[in-house]
């Protein structure tokens, strides 16, 4: 098989198992290390921070799994759940969680915490100052640049709000998706934009700075001329920035499980979609101050930054060490019950490795080569890695150009996610990319008519 063709393979075995993933993919990893071995990576990591001088902006992610309901776009790992004991529960389990590392982390000056809820507010006011006070009593927040959470609006509540503002949060992500409501009733979704303009009014009443707007495109049954009213709606509240997402039937989405029915026209009216939330996007999100961009996005693409991710299902990153995950909540529990035989799935990395990652995340953009020498103490251009890069530019599928500042730069020549995903596995480990044309061989009913599934990932 044609290496190209591996690549379309592996580009969309990403996608559907699980959206965006880091490199090198979860499906790479091993199942084999133990929370021991974790303490360890990471001391390797801190040591490394320690005596390096660049900039690493390490961040803090912390995943809350409740949901007040099942949305059928929905890709993550969530748990609908109406009862506060069960809240209180998870309170006690990120707390136990939080103190196995704190004496690793005691010196550690986070940059950045992202709290990524499902339905957050579905936790009372109590809870969610708790949530925040074991945050700042086991780690060093004192520092912090950025303080995100994402949030509901239909559960949003004035004193809530008013407990966020007092923790710090100084940037909000509210999950529109959709303000048409039959739309969001066939996705199991519940709102309207009354909910999201008192969700807004309460966010700026109590001085949240930044506020981000999330919507989605094609969700089922989703009108086009019904999201360009809801883009009109949207603009009349002047959100600081506006995310627009085009839907992915990813493996563990309801939609794929029930229905799966992704047709060449529904792609064709997604994308029509998608480009006009994306003009909007555009116009609404020029963004002049670094603070209103997602920072943990920012730092992690163009520093690699290292992430400390509690609960499970949550990918870690200790750089230059290894990424690692809890599989499951059951695991999770006992591991913070005091199980010390609990395994994580995980990846070694080394610098190579995190070479690797850094291009593949900005030659999107583009990749500077004199920055690149200042975040990893080489010259890119000396390295082996560099023979791939050349001959990319050799076909014409990387360009090498200088700035207005004279920077030298290497970038992707099309600005497109379909051929972005597909040519940067030609930078992966020639052993994985081996690896995975066994796994072609193996499992070729998986790639039946490759070319719709990719369609249904990339929106160009």
């Amino acid at each position: 098989m044609k290496k190209i063709d591996i690549y379309k393979h592996l580009s969309w075995k990403i996608k559907y198992e699980a959206g965006d993933m880091p490199y090198p993919p979860v499906l790479f990893w091993k199942n084999n290390i133990w929370i021991e071995d974790t303490i360890i990576a990471w001391k390797n990591t801190l040591n490394i921070i320690k005596k390096s001088e660049k900039n690493h902006n390490m961040w803090l992610y912390v995943h809350i799994p409740f949901c007040y309901t099942n949305c059928s776009f929905c890709t993550c790992v969530v748990k609908v759940e109406h009862k506060e004991k069960k809240y209180d529960e998870y309170l006690d389990m990120l707390e136990k969680e939080s103190k196995i590392y704190t004496d690793t982390f005691k010196w550690v000056k986070f940059n950045t915490v992202y709290v990524w809820w499902w339905t957050p507010t579905i936790i009372t006011a109590k809870q969610t100052k708790r949530f925040y006070d074991i945050l700042k009593n086991y780690f060093d927040l004192s520092e912090v640049k950025q303080m995100m959470t994402e949030w509901s609006p239909y559960t949003t509540t004035e004193d809530k709000m008013k407990v966020l503002a007092e923790c710090w949060i100084n940037k909000m992500t509210f999950w529109v998706q959709s303000l048409d409501s039959k739309t969001l009733k066939k996705n199991n979704r519940f709102q309207n934009i009354d909910d999201v303009k008192n969700a807004i009014q309460l966010a700026r009443k109590y001085g949240i700075e930044y506020i981000n707007l999330d919507l989605m495109t094609w969700i089922e049954d989703q009108d086009i001329d019904w999201f360009k009213e809801t883009i009109d709606l949207i603009e009349d509240l002047k959100p600081t920035t506006v995310h627009v997402n085009a839907f992915w039937p990813t493996k563990n989405t309801t939609y794929t499980q029930l229905w799966n029915i992704y047709s060449l026209d529904d792609i064709n009216y997604r994308n029509d979609m998608y480009k006009y939330g994306r003009k909007f996007e555009d116009h609404r999100s020029k963004i002049k101050e670094l603070e209103k961009d997602n920072l943990q996005l920012y730092n992690a693409h163009n520093f690699n930054s290292s992430i400390l991710w509690l609960w499970y299902w949550a990918i870690s990153h200790a750089y230059s060490s290894i990424h690692y995950s809890k599989l499951s909540f059951s695991d999770y529990s006992k591991l913070v019950d005091g199980d010390k035989s609990i395994r994580f799935i995980w990846y070694k990395l080394d610098n190579n490795d995190e070479i690797i990652s850094y291009l593949i995340n900005n030659l999107r953009n583009w990749v500077y080569f004199d920055r690149f020498s200042k975040i990893f103490k080489l010259d890119l251009i000396s390295l082996g890695i560099y023979k791939k890069i050349e001959k990319l530019i050799e076909l014409w599928i990387l360009v090498v150009g200088e700035n207005i500042d004279y920077w030298k730069y290497v970038m992707f020549k099309f600005n497109s996610d379909l051929f972005s995903s597909i040519y940067s596995k030609s930078l992966y480990n020639d052993k994985l990319i081996d690896e995975f044309s066994n796994y072609i061989d193996a499992n070729k009913k998986e790639f039946l008519n490759l070319q719709l599934r990719l369609k249904q990932f990339f929106t160009d």
